[in-house]
């Protein structure tokens, strides 16, 4: 079945999986129900351009893609199957449809999204019946942290509940971003950590794609679990100027 999202998750997997030249996708379809591709080999960055090398699957893109079912395990409810070479650009939203986009899927707190399922180290247990990912609108950055040789962020927010939460970002594009300003740029982690936090908090809307990762065991004793992470950080007007993970 041949369906267009608008593409609103582009993550980054762990660097054990296929070198590091995995990700995750995730769209939006007409109805507002969040879809994310899976194929056998994992979702390759190679899939996300075309045959010029142009970028197709990126935020804010409308992409085709033949999809079918596959079995699910929750809470992953999102997935489907798709076929690699049948990924077709429609284009990019304006800038106003990619909001009503990630408002079509918005909460307004976390646990609002995930439910009676939502522990409070900020986790979900495997098998819970019900969603994986979703949009947190109107939170408020607290701080940023660049963790690693990557320099990989991790967000301190909190939701219009009142409730904190300090999780890793796997937001290619953001990844991305802040590796480019440390490594090509020869900015400070601390100075990429105040520019970051400086466009984030002086945008006048503020959107988070939160995430479950799948399911894993951080310490034996405590078994799998879905941890919370940002799948997506985005603000209207854009800190990244129509940037995507290509350009950096």
């Amino acid at each position: 079945m041949k369906k267009t999202l608008v593409i609103t998750d582009v993550t980054q997997m762990p660097t054990d999986r296929n070198r590091g030249n995995e990700v995750c996708v995730v769209g939006i379809d007409d109805e507002g129900r969040s879809v994310r591709p899976v194929c056998e080999g994992g979702f390759l960055k190679d899939y996300l351009y075309d045959i010029r090398q142009k970028v197709v699957v990126r935020h804010g893109a409308k992409v085709e893609f033949d999809l079918f079912p596959i079995a699910i395990k929750p809470p992953h409810i999102e997935d489907v199957g798709f076929k690699p070479m049948s990924v077709i650009s429609k284009g990019l939203c304006s800038s106003t449809h990619w909001e009503s986009v990630l408002q079509k899927s918005a909460f307004s707190s976390v646990s609002e999204i995930y439910g009676g399922f939502l522990m409070e180290s900020g986790w979900v247990k495997p098998g819970a019946q019900i969603r994986s990912i979703a949009t947190l609108s109107m939170a408020s950055i607290v701080d940023i942290e660049l963790t690693g040789r990557s320099f990989k962020p991790r967000i301190t927010f909190v939701d219009r509940s009142e409730c904190r939460f300090n999780l890793p970002v796997s937001d290619l594009t953001l990844w991305d971003y802040a590796y480019s300003l440390v490594k090509k740029q020869g900015c400070t982690p601390e100075e990429v950590k105040d520019e970051l936090v400086s466009q984030l908090k002086g945008a006048n809307r503020l959107y988070l794609r939160i995430g479950l990762a799948r399911p894993w065991v951080r310490d034996k004793d405590e078994g799998a679990r879905c941890w919370l992470q940002i799948t997506g950080v985005y603000t209207f007007p854009d800190y990244l100027h129509g940037k995507s993970f290509a350009d950096f």
